[in-house]
C-alpha cells in the first residue's frame, strides 16, 4: 500500500517576540503561509485518498481538488489495480506530515513534505478476507512534492520507501 497522508501534530517554531522587529518577518510570514498551504494541500489529499481507498474508487470525492500530476496519477493507477483484484480498505492511517523545506524564490512555489505513515490500523480487504501481507512494513517514510498550480498549492509528486521504516 502506497498512501501517504498528513496529521495535526506538526510542530511550528516558535514565534518571534511582539518587540523584536526584524527586517526578515515579512518573509517568515510569507514562509509559515505558504508553509501553512502546502500542508493544507498535503492533509487534503489524504482525507480524500482515505475516503477513495475505502469506496475503491476516486469519483465521489474531492482528490483532484489537492492532487495533480504525477501524484493523483498514481492514486488513480493503485485505486484501478485494487478495485481489479477486488480489494478495498478499512480504517485509516495514521500520518505524521511535516513541511521540511519551502521554496518561494522559484516559479511556482514549491515545498517538500516528509512524514512517517502508520499503518497498522489500515488493513487491505479482499471481500471480508485481510489480505494485508503480514510481512509488509506497517511504519515508512512518505516524502511529497507541493506546488502552486496558479495559486492553489497541490501535491504533485510523492515517494512511498518501505525499506526505511521509521
Amino acid at each position: 500500500m502506497t498512501l501517504p497522508a498528513c496529521s495535526t501534530s506538526d510542530k511550528h517554531p516558535e514565534p518571534p517576540s511582539p518587540t523584536a522587529t526584524t527586517p526578515s518577518a515579512p518573509q517568515d510570514s510569507k514562509e509559515q503561509a505558504a508553509r501553512d498551504a502546502a500542508l493544507t494541500a498535503w492533509r487534503g489529499m489524504d482525507t480524500e485518498m482515505v475516503k477513495a481507498y475505502h469506496q475503491g474508487r476516486a469519483s465521489g470525492t474531492k482528490l483532484s481538488a489537492y492532487a495533480a500530476d504525477k501524484a493523483l496519477s498514481k492514486i488513480e493507477t493503485e485505486l484501478f489495480e485494487y478495485r481489479r483484484v477486488g480489494v478495498h480498505f478499512v480504517g485509516e492511517p495514521k500520518p505524521t506530515a511535516k513541511v521540511t523545506a519551502v521554496d518561494l524564490e522559484s516559479s511556482p512555489r514549491r515545498a517538500t513534505i516528509t512524514e512517517c505513515l502508520d499503518t497498522t490500523g489500515w488493513t487491505a480487504m479482499q471481500g471480508s478476507k485481510n489480505v494485508t501481507s503480514s510481512h509488509q512494513i506497517q511504519r515508512y517514510t512518505v516524502t511529497g512534492s507541493v506546488r502552486t498550480i496558479g495559486t492553489q498549492w497541490k501535491v504533485v509528486d510523492y515517494t512511498v520507501n518501505k525499506e526505511r521504516a521509521c
